[in-house]
């Protein structure tokens, strides 16, 4: 199998060079709302299949909060066993404590991800210290492995700095950072570390703007289900075909639009069932499937995306 991974020789080192689209993949449930190994293992393939450049699994989209260490595990090794070389495997092991936080780095190790991603520590509010200590105890156990930061502060309510961003990347500690907070300063304030800095966008509706800007790429939720939308404006930027790009990134927001009706996850996955793809719209509880009345509105505003 050809490993199509974007690997960089830096003095001796190999390190991973992040690029493109990169979903974050959905986590499938059975009737009894466990995990559907068999889906989850289709989904990569899918995905895979329609081109994208690599995969997040268990974040915020894949509902990763809401599984088990041991789910979360097996999810790591199932989708480095799917994709086989052919794109990246970027695991989220951020945890509420650090202790789990570790134990999840240990898991994606040992699956053989190309990489992992760490969002900052959440429910309690903390101030700057207490999140650098937390990631300077956690990234102990990640020697060896490419990190990425994972700063969405409206679900942590804990802001990761550019400040202190830059002071673990001077640190030889993190590769990159994963941007969900939808402010297109913080965004560019993590671009301006340095050209050897991955910035990954995290907000659909900031992808041509934020690409423009310098960041790599992005790790979606949309692009379980439209990663055509992603790749065209990618490419059409690359070409410097801006008014395509324009075009494609207008029709991306209509979409943000539509899958903010209803609840949020279980859209993506009623969406991704109406292009084709067998997966039911079941999430974690205390998250709760669509009514068939948002299921409607999302059939009927989807109609000319179908």
């Amino acid at each position: 199998m050809r490993d199509c991974r974007n690997l960089v020789d830096k003095g001796g080192e190999i390190m991973l060079r992040l690029k493109g689209i990169i979903p974050a993949i959905l986590t499938p449930f059975n009737d009894d709302y466990e995990v559907d190994e068999k889906v989850f293992e289709e989904l990569c393939n899918y995905l895979i299949e329609k081109g994208v450049n690599g995969l997040f699994v268990a974040g915020t989209t894949g509902e990763g909060p809401l599984l088990s260490l041991e789910e979360r595990a097996r999810l790591f090794k199932l989708a480095v066993m799917s994709a086989n070389g052919r794109v990246p495997i970027i695991c989220h092991v951020g945890s509420i404590s650090s202790r789990e936080t570790i134990t999840l780095i240990r898991s994606a190790i040992d699956a053989r991800a190309d990489a992992i991603a760490i969002v900052s520590p959440y429910y309690y509010r903390l101030d700057e210290s207490a999140i650098e200590d937390y990631y300077t105890e956690v990234l102990e156990e990640a020697k060896g492995i490419p990190v990425f930061l994972y700063n969405i502060p409206g679900l942590t309510n804990n802001p990761i700095s550019s400040g202190l961003v830059q002071r673990l990347f001077k640190q030889g500690k993190i590769s990159g950072v994963k941007d969900s907070s939808g402010n297109i300063t913080v965004l560019k304030s993590f671009i301006d570390i340095s050209p050897e800095f991955q910035v990954i966008c995290g907000s659909d509706a900031l992808f041509l703007l934020a690409l423009s800007l310098g960041a790599v790429g992005a790790v979606s939720s949309t692009a379980n289900v439209f990663p055509e939308i992603f790749t065209s404006i990618y490419n059409a930027l690359l070409n410097r075909n801006m008014d395509m790009a324009i075009e494609n990134q207008r029709k991306l927001n209509e979409l943000c639009k539509i899958f903010q009706y209803g609840r949020l996850i279980s859209s993506y996955k009623y969406a991704l069932s109406l292009r084709g793809f067998k997966i039911s719209d079941r999430v974690r509880s205390p998250q709760r499937k669509l009514t068939e009345e948002e299921k409607e509105v999302i059939r009927e505003s989807l109609k000319e995306f179908l």
